[in-house]
C-alpha cells in the first residue's frame, strides 16, 4: 500500500506537469509540478529502501534535509499561480531569500554528523560532515527562512485575491481550495502521532493527499477553472474542515481532561464521544451560516439582508441613497458591482438584471455583475428579487426626492421671474403714469386760465384711467378677478361667452362647487381657457362642451366636434402649458382624439390636497 501511495503521489504531479507543458503557456508552473513529482518519488520511495552500502548511506545522508522538498515546490507554485509571475520585485527578493534558506537547510542537515549517527550507529557520514556549530547555524537560519517563505505564500495569495476579479479570482479560489489539504494533512498526521499510535499507512495517506491535491487544483485552475462553481465547493470544504478540526480538538481536550481527573481513558473516551455527538449538529449549522455568509453573503438569511438594506438606506443622505442601495445589495450577494440602470437595458455577459417595479411602474433594472465561474442559485435569485422589491421603493423615493428638488427650484425660479416681471411692469408702466399724473396736477395747479386747467385735468384723468387699467391687468395676470367675483364655473362661462360666435360653447358643472384650493382654481381656469381658445381658433368645430366634476379631485373635460388630428398628438406651446399646469399640482392632463374628424378631448385631473381657498372677508371702516 505504501508503494502505491508513493506511485500516486509522484505520478499525478508528473502527469499534470507534462499536461500543462503541452496544453498551456505556463511553463514555470509545469516545471515546478514535475520537480514536485520527482521529489515525492525519490524521497518517499527512498525512505522504504534499506541498504548498508556506501551509496545507500550517501542517499540517506542527502535525504536528512530533503523532506523539505515535499512542500517547497508547492509553496513556490502558490507564489506563481495563476499567470506564472510573481506579484512584484519585492516578492521576487522574498522568494529568492526563501530558496536560499532551503538550500542552507538541506546543506546543514546533510552535514549534521550527529543526526546521521543516530540513524546509523557507529557509522560516519560517507559524504563528509560539517563542523557541528556550522551545521546547526545553517540548519536554524535555513529553517527560519523557509518558514518565512511558507508564511509569505499565504500573504501573497491573499494579496492577489484582494485585487483579483473575474477569471483570475476564480483561479485563485481553486488554489485556496487545494491549499486546505495542507492543514488537513498536518492535522491527520498530528492526530495519528499523538492519539492513534503512529500508523505508517495513515501518515503516507495524508502525505499522498497533500502531494496530489494541490497539483490537481493548480492544473484545474490553469486549464479548466470553470469546471465547477468553486465558491460552492470552497464553502462546503471550509465548513467540514473547520468542523473536523474543532471536533478533533474538543475530543482530545475532553479525553485529556478525563484522564487527568478520573485516571481512566475508557470513561474519557465515552465522555468525549458524547460531547462530540451533541456538539456536531449545532456546530455544523453555526459554521455553515458563517462561512456561507463570508462566501455568498446573506442568501441563507434574507431577513438580515433586508435589515442591512434598511440600515444603509436610513443612514444615507438623499444624494447618496442610490449608492447605498447598490452597496448593500453587493454586500448581501457578495458580488463586486451593482448598479441601478434606468436607461435602456443592454444584456451583457455575466450581468443579471431584475426589474424595479413600484405599483406597476417600471423604474429601471437592478443590475449586478456576476464573476465568471459563479452561477446564481435559486436562493440567490430569491434574495435578489426580495431586495429588488424593497430597493424599488427606495429608488422611487429617491426619484421623488429629485423631482421635488427640481420642482422646488422651478418654483423659486418662477417666483423670482414673476417678481422681476412685476417690478418691470410697475417700473416701466405704472411708475411713469403716476409720475405724469403728478406733473399734470402740478401744472394744472399753476394755471390761472380755467380752460388750460381743465385740459390738464382731463389729461391727468385719462392717464389715471390708463394706470388703473394697467393695475387691473397685473392683478388679472396674478389671478383672474372673475374667479373671486363669480366663482370658477362663472369665470369659465364668462370666458366661453367671449369666445362664442359661430362656436356654441356649453359649460356644465355642479350648482355649488366646494371650496377649492386657489392653485387648483387658477389651473382649471387656465386649462379651460386655453382649450376653448384652441377650439375656437383651430378646430373648425361648431360645438364645444366643458364639464366640471368634483369627486375627490377636480375633473375638467373639454370636448369638441372639430376635425381633430390624424397624427399622434405631441402638441405645441398651448398643449404643453396645459400639461405643465396639471403636473405642477400633481395631476394629469391628457389630450386625445376621438377618431379622425370627430374632434379632440382634453381631460384634466387636479388633486384637491391643498388648503381650500377662502375668499377674504374685507370690512370697510369709516
Amino acid at each position: 500500500m505504501v508503494y502505491g501511495a508513493v506511485a500516486v503521489g509522484a505520478g499525478v504531479p508528473l502527469a499534470l506537469g507534462i499536461l500543462l507543458a503541452l496544453r498551456s503557456a505556463q511553463r514555470r508552473i509545469a516545471w515546478l509540478l514535475l520537480a514536485h513529482g520527482v521529489s515525492v518519488g525519490l524521497l518517499l520511495g527512498a525512505s522504504r529502501t534499506t541498504g548498508t552500502g556506501t551509496s545507500a548511506q550517501a542517499l540517506d545522508q542527502l535525504a536528512q534535509g530533503g523532506w523539505i522538498l515535499l512542500f517547497l515546490w508547492l509553496v513556490l507554485l502558490a507564489y506563481l499561480v495563476p499567470d506564472g509571475h510573481l506579484l512584484s520585485a519585492g516578492w521576487r527578493s522574498w522568494v529568492g531569500a526563501g530558496v536560499v534558506g532551503a538550500v542552507l537547510f538541506v546543506v546543514g542537515a546533510a552535514g549534521d554528523a550527529d543526526s546521521f549517527r543516530e540513524e546509523h550507529p557507529g557509522q560516519d557520514p560517507p559524504l563528509g560532515a560539517l563542523p557541528q556549530p556550522l551545521a546547526d547555524v545553517l540548519g536554524v537560519v535555513g529553517l527560519a527562512l523557509v518558514v518565512l517563505l511558507f508564511i509569505g505564500s499565504a500573504i501573497a495569495v491573499g494579496a492577489r485575491l484582494k485585487s483579483a476579479v473575474g477569471v483570475v479570482r476564480t483561479q485563485l479560489l481553486w488554489l485556496v481550495w487545494g491549499a486546505v489539504a495542507v492543514p488537513l494533512g498536518l492535522m491527520v498526521g498530528w492526530t495519528n502521532h499523538f492519539l492513534l499510535g503512529d500508523h505508517d499507512w495513515l501518515t503516507y495517506a495524508a502525505l499522498t493527499v497533500v502531494a496530489v491535491a494541490l497539483p490537481s487544483v493548480i492544473a484545474i485552475a490553469v486549464l479548466r477553472h470553470q469546471l465547477f462553481d468553486i465558491q460552492v465547493v470552497l464553502s462546503r470544504t471550509l465548513t467540514y474542515a473547520a468542523l473536523m478540526v474543532g471536533l478533533v480538538v474538543v475530543y482530545a481536550l475532553v479525553l485529556f481532561a478525563a484522564e487527568r481527573v478520573g485516571g481512566t481513558s475508557t470513561l474519557g473516551g465515552l465522555l468525549a464521544v458524547g460531547v462530540v455527538a451533541v456538539a456536531v449538529s449545532p456546530a455544523h449549522s453555526w459554521l455553515r451560516r458563517r462561512i456561507e455568509r463570508a462566501v455568498y453573503g446573506y442568501r441563507s438569511d434574507p431577513h438580515r439582508a433586508l435589515r442591512l438594506l434598511a440600515d444603509r438606506a436610513e443612514a444615507a443622505h438623499a444624494e447618496t441613497l442610490s449608492a447605498s442601495i447598490t452597496d448593500a445589495v453587493a454586500e448581501a450577494l457578495r458580488v463586486e458591482k451593482v448598479w441601478v440602470d434606468t436607461g435602456n437595458a443592454i444584456h451583457e455577459e455575466h450581468v443579471v438584471r431584475v426589474p424595479l417595479r413600484h405599483r406597476g411602474q417600471e423604474l429601471g433594472d437592478l443590475a449586478l455583475e456576476v464573476p465568471p465561474g459563479r452561477r446564481l442559485s435559486l436562493a440567490d435569485m430569491s434574495l435578489l428579487d426580495d431586495l429588488a422589491r424593497y430597493a424599488a421603493v427606495l429608488v422611487k423615493a429617491s426619484q421623488a426626492g429629485d423631482q421635488l428638488r427640481v420642482s422646488r427650484s422651478r418654483i423659486v425660479a418662477g417666483r423670482e421671474e414673476e417678481r422681476r416681471r412685476l417690478r418691470r411692469d410697475l417700473h416701466d408702466g405704472i411708475g411713469p403714469s403716476l409720475a405724469a399724473i403728478v406733473l399734470m396736477l402740478n401744472a394744472a395747479g399753476s394755471r390761472t386760465d380755467s380752460t388750460e386747467r381743465s385740459a390738464l385735468l382731463d389729461e391727468a384723468r385719462a392717464e389715471a384711467k390708463d394706470a388703473i387699467a394697467e393695475v387691473r391687468r397685473l392683478v388679472d395676470d396674478l389671478r383672474p378677478a372673475a374667479i373671486d367675483e363669480v366663482g370658477l364655473l362663472g369665470a369659465i362661462r364668462q370666458r366661453a361667452m367671449g369666445l362664442s360666435g359661430e362656436l356654441a360653447i356649453e359649460v356644465t358643472g355642479p350648482t355649488a362647487l366646494p371650496a377649492l384650493p386657489a392653485a387648483v382654481e387658477v389651473a382649471a381656469y387656465r386649462i379651460a381657457s386655453e382649450a376653448m381658445t384652441n377650439v375656437a381658433r383651430h378646430s373648425g368645430a361648431s360645438r364645444c362642451r366643458v364639464t366640471i366634476a368634483v369627486n375627490g379631485s377636480l375633473e375638467l373635460t373639454i370636448a369638441d366636434n372639430g376635425h381633430g388630428v390624424e397624427q399622434p398628438i405631441h402638441g405645441g406651446l398651448g398643449w404643453t402649458s396645459m400639461r405643465e399646469r396639471a403636473a405642477e399640482l400633481g395631476g394629469t392632463c391628457t389630450i386625445s382624439s376621438r377618431t379622425p374628424n370627430e374632434g379632440l378631448i382634453v381631460h384634466a385631473i387636479l388633486p384637491l390636497h391643498d388648503t381650500p381657498h377662502q375668499p377674504a372677508d374685507i370690512k370697510a371702516e369709516r
